[in-house]
């Protein structure tokens, strides 16, 4: 069918529906022809069964009218070769006779669309065709959505195979850094201070150098605590809140961590203002980090009341929060999380010193810029040599935190590796194919260069 087939394939060029009228008599033809002039379709003639065969190989007819009584092969056998070559052509038998037998048999074996009588009245027969064809097409865009959903289930069915498997190597992957940090876990007794760093390490997971900023930002939390004269117990709760500020980017989109805060539009923004919460939800039901969480909740909060996601103000924001904002605002400054652009330590103080008592409280914020030299924010080390994993030795002691590609924590600095450890290192090295650069302390017997 011409205008069906247009439908199925959704192009944009209009096909006039094609109505093949078939009758002996020439009158009936001009009559019917004259009839259907009105409408916005093409049509075409036949004299005869034979006729209208011919045209039917050569021509994507839509719909046919047929008279039944004709010389040679009747209207019955016309439908039902039509029935069987081209099922979905509309076919209307049109005659003058009350032959019960030949109706009968035109409607089972030609399976007719419709039935009409001479004369016929040609409102009717018009309103009848329009109505048929509109039917038909909306059959061909039905068929053609239904044929585009198969093609996206079958699109989705791939895409869900590429992501089990990524999913699966994924996996194993995480399988061979637990292993590692099983290790590290029982080395250092499941510590309490372990576990926060891992849960750091989290947040970090998806955020290359996010990890050794998360370091930094809690020592210098912990150095201006105590600067302000807070309680031991405070001061803790401080350092290890300022070491999770970033736990609640795990429910940020990959996009989101890797564009800079100034690039946000107002739907980035309406996600980032989740995180303080997710924050908060992860530690809630962790023993002795009820305050931690509630600092983590406040993070964000502007002394001038106009921060999230509480509009808390002042002395009404946490002090512990009021520290966080402060050292993990320098950090990303320094790292170009705010602009996209690195600033040097003094830029990055420059800029919290024109948001004071805007963002800042101004008596933490000139304390810390007291303190603020002090800290190295290029975490150099100087008493450091870079190995391969086949230069490793047994013995020797991790001058650095040692991290995966992504940010994870595999080692803590300090660690004395042994021959097993430098075997999975090893190991993890040949299964994700990348390089490790393994920061060791010089030692006596250790003459190893510097490299990179």
């Amino acid at each position: 069918m011409a205008f069906a087939k247009a439908a199925a394939q959704d192009t944009e060029k209009p096909v006039k529906p094609v109505i093949l009228l078939v009758d002996d008599e020439e009158n009936i033809l001009k009559s019917l022809t004259r009839s259907l002039g009105r409408l916005d379709v093409d049509i075409t003639t036949a004299s005869s069964v034979s006729d209208a065969l011919y045209i039917l190989e050569n021509t994507d007819v839509d719909l046919i009218i047929s008279d039944m009584r004709m010389p040679g092969a009747d209207g019955a056998e016309l439908f039902r070769t039509v029935a069987e070559k081209s099922p979905s052509t509309l076919r209307f038998l049109l005659t003058g006779h009350s032959d019960m037998e030949s109706t009968i048999r035109a409607i089972n074996e030609g399976q007719i669309h419709q039935y009409l009588t001479k004369p016929w009245d040609d409102n009717k027969l018009r309103e009848l065709i329009e109505e048929s064809l509109h039917t038909r097409l909306l059959e061909a865009r039905n068929q053609r959505l239904q044929a585009e959903l198969v093609s996206k289930n079958q699109e989705l069915e791939e895409l869900n195979s590429s992501l089990e498997k990524r999913v699966t190597e994924r996996t194993e992957e995480l399988r061979l850094h637990a292993r590692l940090l099983e290790h590290a876990f029982d080395d250092l007794q499941k510590s309490y201070g372990h576990v926060l760093r891992l849960a750091s390490s989290l947040g970090a997971l998806r955020e290359p150098g996010a990890a050794a900023a998360a370091e930094l930002r809690s020592s210098m939390a912990e150095s201006l605590a105590e600067a302000l004269g807070l309680a031991e117990a405070d001061v803790r709760e401080i350092r290890d809140a300022a070491l999770l500020a970033d736990l609640g980017n795990i429910g940020l989109p990959d996009e989101l961590l890797n564009k800079p805060l100034v690039d946000f539009d107002g739907a980035d923004m309406q996600q980032y203002a989740q995180v303080p919460v997710l924050a908060e939800a992860a530690l809630m039901g962790i023993p002795g980090m009820r305050h931690s969480s509630a600092m983590l909740r406040s993070q964000f909060e502007r002394f001038d009341g106009s921060g999230y996601p509480d509009h808390l103000s002042g002395s009404g924001i946490p002090a512990g929060a009021r520290i966080i904002a402060i050292v993990r605002d320098y950090t990303d400054l320094i790292r170009g999380r705010f602009t996209g652009e690195e600033m040097e330590p003094q830029q990055a103080k420059a800029e919290l010193v024109r948001q004071s008592n805007m963002r800042y409280d101004p008596a933490i914020l000139n304390i810390f810029c007291e303190e603020c030299g002090a800290f190295d924010t290029n975490n150099l080390a100087d008493n450091a040599c870079y190995l391969s994993t086949d230069e490793l030795e047994a013995g020797m002691v991790l001058a650095q935190d040692l991290y995966s590609e992504k940010g994870m924590i595999l080692l803590r600095k300090g660690h004395d590796l042994t021959a097993e450890l430098i075997s999975r290192l090893s190991h993890l090295e040949e299964w994700s194919g990348r390089t490790l650069d393994v920061a060791v302390e010089k030692q006596t017997g250790f003459t190893k260069e510097m490299r990179g």
